[in-house]
């Protein structure tokens, strides 16, 4: 992992993660902007990072309005100190009529969209849900939020989704939103992305989960 011992005064360091494993991850279902609470793994996922991470001088902490990114944060938090910031606009996807559906399901009731859906068709929305492009406009909102609201010359934590985390992602990269697609987000993933005043972000680490660092698929 890359890491800088001193704060840079013109770079905002973000440490970035997806959620952990939740209560019907198991069932590969669609949650969407539903409500899932963390499994007993998902939150020994997330405590790994807080005890890893330990000396990490983090001191500005973001989360979606989801419980299961805000439980998250919680735990790789770990007691420090600093301000919380629990934003909308970087929850998931909203996916409508599909949530709580498996994609086998989803294929069968809607194959038309579903498959729209899995070629990355930017206006395409489910059912009361929203579309990719609406999706990512409204997450590029909150993190634009988040930059002002944090400011450079420091680190800060983030704890979002697997679809926020790509538009994110997909964005400091400069990558088209076709390419949503092309790269994981596990559970418990870990991102580190170093944004500038003055010259390109860079994206330090992609996608460490607690298993890879440990070498098993226990934790």
């Amino acid at each position: 992992m890359s890491r800088s011992p001193a704060q840079v005064p013109d770079r905002l360091r973000i440490h970035l993660f997806r959620h952990g494993h939740l209560e019907n991850s198991e069932k590969s279902l669609i949650n969407g902007s539903t409500d899932v609470k963390l499994s007993e793994k998902g939150r020994r996922q997330m405590g790994f990072w807080g005890n890893h991470l330990r000396d990490l001088p983090a001191s500005f902490f973001v989360s979606s309005t989801l419980s299961r990114t805000q439980e998250s944060l919680s735990l790789v938090k770990s007691g420090r100190q600093g301000e919380v910031l629990a934003l909308e606009s970087l929850s998931e996807r909203r996916f409508g009529s599909w949530e709580g559906l498996t994609r086998e399901e989803i294929a069968g009731r809607d194959p038309e969209g579903y498959k729209r859906w899995l070629e990355v068709d930017p206006s395409f929305a489910p059912d009361g849900g929203e579309s990719l492009l609406g999706f990512s406009e409204r997450v590029l909102l909150g993190f634009d939020e988040v930059i002002q609201k944090a400011g450079f010359g420091k680190e800060i934590m983030m704890v979002c989704h697997s679809g926020t985390n790509r538009v994110l992602i997909l964005h400091v990269l400069g990558l088209p939103i076709h390419s949503y697609f092309r790269f994981s987000q596990e559970h418990a993933a870990h991102n580190i992305i170093d944004l500038y005043k003055d010259h390109p972000p860079c994206l330090m680490v992609m996608n460490q989960t607690p298993e890879s660092i440990q070498g098993n698929g226990n934790v």
